[in-house]
């Protein structure tokens, strides 16, 4: 009876660990996610410049310093309890924004924005780019929203696939790139 009743409690304990597990990577999935975005953008040479988190939304900034190419990344995680994240899966709102900087600012900022004037441009739909532009630095942005599952960047609750987050970022670095030198080269056109 002895030895029945310890491999009870030991199976309580093993299976109150396999829970606490769940809690806690349902509270740090998205501290994770962002160590390992600052971990892969570091090895492709660029440099973390700005970091802040208020607990919800996590934000980002690197700069490339050969090139002086911004990427600033946003998240926020949308499923942080066990319950959601069993159901729905851990989800993330991320903004990313990629910029360069551009002589005349204000000149090619005024530019930009009399091209998009339209009502119909719903900023809040993921895949819509928006430029924005920080005129005390000399940066023109464009940004994008997407709705992601966090699930294709682990193996397992700890381990980063370091591979595909590294794809990702850059399939959509690039995509914001061509768009903004796209954006610049017709408004440079047109002046």
């Amino acid at each position: 009876m002895s030895e029945e009743l310890d491999q009870v409690y030991g199976q309580l304990v093993k299976r109150s660990w396999q829970r606490f597990d769940e809690q806690r990577f349902a509270r740090e999935v998205d501290d994770l996610l962002v160590g390992a975005v600052v971990t892969a953008m570091v090895a492709e040479g660029n440099t973390l410049i700005d970091l802040n988190s208020d607990g919800n939304h996590h934000h980002l900034r690197f700069e490339h310093p050969p090139t002086r190419q911004r990427v600033m990344f946003r998240l926020t995680h949308r499923t942080g309890d066990v319950m959601e994240a069993k159901a729905l899966g851990h989800h993330a709102s991320v903004q990313m924004a990629y910029g360069e900087p551009v002589e005349n600012t204000r000149t090619v900022w005024q530019a930009l924005k009399s091209e998009v004037k339209s009502a119909f441009l719903d900023v809040g739909e993921p895949g819509v780019m928006t430029v924005d532009a920080d005129l005390s630095t000399s940066y023109v942005y464009v940004q994008v929203e997407l709705l992601l599952d966090l699930a294709p960047y682990f193996a397992d609750q700890y381990t980063v696939k370091y591979p595909v987050l590294q794809q990702h970022l850059a399939a959509v670095r690039q995509a914001l790139a061509k768009y903004l030198r796209g954006r610049l080269s017709a408004t440079a056109a047109t002046a």
